[in-house]
């Protein structure tokens, strides 16, 4: 991974998933910043998986991914998080299509040709990947990070994690380059069948926290969803 480009691009793809943020009106009252034991148990890919179990078996056999989100941006400028929600699908060899639908609409779709800003009235902003080498390789991290791919993952990662419960884990993730370092500095995910609660730690302080509903998948790419990623 072009380390610095891939630093820019998920920038710009945390900024397109928070673009409703801006304008959001706050949620529940910030809570205390999340205990992160996790980071204090570093595991071998073996490890990962055995921890893991069959959820990672069932979402890396998935050829597509739906499900829908609640975000809240936790900045430090501000004493309330600010909240956003929506549905996202992802497409092993297309991409990601994050729609947020409110405080209002918004779509950001990342493929390995570009990634693509949509806005309800039809605009549409685009930038490609070969302007943004990082496009690409970012846009793997995220595929593996929903799928649960921890060759992916251990690749890119250096991989923690815990048992938290019957059937429970949670799995943390460190960057293993510094330039990347510096804008996420570390992931944690939790969950049982599929994950269900990530948390991004950016190197700013600031955290992102995202739960999700029941996930959905598919074996095969429908058309309709086909042209989710179209240019």
């Amino acid at each position: 991974m072009n380390s610095l480009a891939a630093s820019a691009a998920l920038r710009r793809l945390m900024l397109g998933l928070a673009l409703s943020l801006a304008a959001g009106s706050a949620a529940a009252a910030e809570s205390a910043r999340p205990a992160a034991t996790v980071f204090e148990h570093a595991l071998s890919g073996e490890q990962a998986g055995k921890l893991l179990g069959p959820a990672a078996g069932a979402l890396k056999s998935a050829a597509l991914l739906r499900g829908s989100f609640t975000q809240r941006k936790f900045l430090k400028e501000l004493p309330q998080p600010l909240a956003s929600n929506g549905e996202f699908v992802v497409a092993r060899g297309l991409g990601v299509d994050w729609h947020t639908l409110k405080p209002f609409d918004a779509t950001v779709v990342l493929t390995p040709q570009a990634m693509i800003q949509r806005g309800a009235d039809g605009s549409s902003k685009r930038i490609a990947a070969d302007q943004q080498p990082g496009l690409r390789a970012v846009g793997e991290v995220f595929d593996a990070l929903f799928s649960l791919d921890l060759a992916k993952l251990g690749d890119s990662f250096q991989l923690y994690g815990e048992a938290s419960g019957k059937d429970a884990w949670t799995l943390g993730l460190v960057p293993r380059e510094a330039a990347f370092a510096k804008l996420i500095e570390r992931i944690q995910v939790s969950g049982s069948t599929q994950p269900q609660h990530i948390v991004l730690f950016e190197g700013s302080g600031d955290r992102t926290e995202i739960d999700f509903g029941p996930l959905a998948t598919q074996r095969e790419i429908g058309e309709a969803d086909r042209r989710l990623f179209a240019p």
